[in-house]
């Protein structure tokens, strides 16, 4: 029995498409954490994070109800319920003093960041201006982030 062209040039194509698949299996997947590899990612996930905290850690007692406005829609999850229950201990606190506290990034970094969820490491400076008397305390925070839409939202925050 003689091979025809035809027969040698189907086994060409079968060895070639078995070898092709094999490759496309074989190939490494990526890094399921991308915190070092992903640069518009991290730089997204650090700029509205950052904007978030500052949101949620800085209030006036003449605008508490809008910033408990604007927390809502930065926060989700356990973050949220967290800062809902101290937030009117906050509310209550700073409509007696009049205190207001600015809270400032200096510096987050990204620890675990995948497509839709991320950690990060915060640290940050808060200021207290009560009257004359002005008080600064600097805080490092593990912040746990979900990505709703286009949007990162904190779903977690832990003091360390």
């Amino acid at each position: 029995m003689k091979p025809t062209i035809a027969g040698i040039l189907g086994g060409v194509i079968i060895l070639c498409g078995c070898a092709a698949l094999w490759f496309s299996l074989s190939r490494s997947p990526g890094p399921a954490n991308t915190a070092l590899v992903d640069v518009a990612g991290t730089n997204a996930v650090t700029d509205q994070v950052g904007r978030a905290l500052r949101t949620v850690f800085s209030y006036d007692p003449s605008q508490m109800d809008r910033t408990s406005v604007a927390a809502q829609e930065v926060l989700t999850g356990a973050a949220m319920q967290q800062y809902n229950t101290d937030f009117e201990a906050a509310k209550k606190h700073a409509a007696e003093t009049k205190q207001v506290l600015t809270t400032a990034v200096r510096s987050i970094g990204v620890t675990d960041l995948d497509p839709d969820s991320a950690r990060l490491l915060v640290f940050i400076d808060r200021q207290t201006v009560q009257g004359d008397k002005q008080e600064s305390a600097a805080a490092q925070l593990l912040i746990n982030a979900e990505k709703v839409g286009e949007t990162w939202k904190i779903s977690d925050i832990r003091f360390l």
